[in-house]
């Protein structure tokens, strides 16, 4: 059995998270028009954090179904460090 390779790009990333889910239903999970998803899908625009942790987090879910592995471990601290960048950058707004 082959492990799974990891996105390299926000549409691989995207499409990895989406799996078989219309883009209608999945934008709406995520909180966005659909033509919004297909714009980021296309890379045409580029995709809000939120976006991306849902789907590093869908992706993690998704292979966090058997044991630990050196891939499931890398994915948690990408997602881990998206989440601090998220802080980060709310953090800078919020400062005058």
């Amino acid at each position: 059995m082959n492990e799974p390779s990891f996105p390299n790009s926000q549409r691989e990333l995207l499409l990895a998270a989406r799996g078989r889910e219309s883009q209608a239903a999945f934008a709406k999970k995520l909180g966005v028009d659909r033509t919004c998803l297909s714009r980021y899908e296309r890379e045409q625009l580029g995709a809000p954090t939120a976006v991306i942790n849902y789907c590093l987090r869908q992706i993690s879910d998704q292979l966090h179904s058997g044991n630990s592995t050196a891939l499931q471990e890398a994915i948690l601290f990408i997602r881990r460090a998206s989440e601090a960048l998220d802080r980060a950058a709310k953090d800078e707004a919020a400062s005058p």
